[in-house]
């Protein structure tokens, strides 16, 4: 199994709207504004947190080379199940070097990476 991209503290929303989630829960992360991207979570020392609990995770995000330098240590992302807002998740460690970005250079709006489309994996050439 890969290793996590990023390791955090995940608050679920508390209310009646909200049900406990597992480990292995794949909720989106908005990670600029126009980009959503899924990801597993794997709760640290348990195997589920229920509304209104904030717990550690650690989480395995799809596709990271399509999104690079998104994120960073204590930006707080919203969690999604399709349209509707479930939580929180606050950066503690970025451990993908390639998602990680100083906050004055991140890009709030997802552009697509060169090389993305062309058949080749982002971030290789021909050469």
């Amino acid at each position: 199994m890969r290793v996590p991209d990023i390791e955090g503290e995940f608050h679920l929303f508390g209310g009646a709207e909200n049900a406990r989630k597992y480990s292995g829960y794949r909720p989106q992360h908005e990670v600029h504004e126009n980009y959503q991207t899924s990801g597993i979570h794997a709760y640290v020392d348990r195997e589920f947190v229920d509304p209104g609990e904030t717990v550690l995770v650690q989480v395995r995000l799809i596709t990271p080379e399509v999104y690079p330098r998104c994120l960073w240590e204590g930006r707080e992302l919203k969690v999604l199940e399709g349209a509707k807002h479930v939580g929180t998740l606050r950066v503690a460690k970025v451990i993908n070097t390639s998602l990680r970005v100083e906050p004055d250079a991140y890009e709030s709006v997802w552009v697509e990476p060169e090389g993305l489309g062309d058949g080749q994996p982002v971030g290789k050439s021909d050469g």
